[in-house]
């Protein structure tokens, strides 16, 4: 719940980054600490939407209970986001943004890497450089690499393929 007494839409929050981000990747992984499970988003900003250079990542850790949120919520405000600077070319800075709200089954947690130059080939460079530094700086437990364009490359992004990946994001966690 907001401040001002709105409820957010967590749900709608997601569709929502839809519209102004490209889908790349994800990837499933395991929290280091109780090998709790979570799903990694990695997207970047849409031509148009803004001149930064950028790569969105979104953490969702599947909490069961409140020791294991506080764990994770403990956790992440320790990671060391600065050492993105030692495997990562281009790295400027990283706005690292946790779940501010009230206790839940799963914890969120979105981290906007910025470098300072374009990337041309985002595939290979969220393969070789981004993916690893990831794993590195989180010290997350990766499992397998799955690019959104390798699921269909006929699929365009609407609001169909949109609550696919919700719902596969759901299934994840049951």
């Amino acid at each position: 719940m907001r401040k001002d007494g709105d409820i957010v839409d967590l749900e709608q929050e997601f569709y929502d980054s839809f519209e102004k981000e490209q889908m790349l990747a994800y990837f499933d992984f395991a929290f280091p600490k109780g090998a709790l499970p979570g799903l990694c988003k990695i997207s970047r900003p849409k031509e148009g939407h803004t001149k930064s250079t950028y790569f969105s990542t979104l953490f969702i850790i599947d909490t069961t209970s409140d020791s294991a949120f506080n764990e994770v919520a403990s956790y992440s405000r320790k990671i060391q986001w600065d050492d993105f600077r030692n495997y990562l070319p281009g790295f400027n800075s990283v706005m690292a943004m946790p779940y501010a709200g009230q206790k839940t089954e799963t914890y969120f947690l979105e981290a906007d890497i910025f470098i300072d130059t374009p990337i041309d080939i985002p595939k290979q460079f969220v393969l070789h450089r981004l993916y690893p530094s990831i794993e590195k700086v989180t010290s997350f437990k990766t499992g397998t690499l799955v690019f959104w364009d390798d699921i269909d490359p006929k699929k365009e992004d609407t609001a169909e393929t949109r609550q696919s990946f919700f719902q596969n994001i759901k299934n994840f966690f049951k």
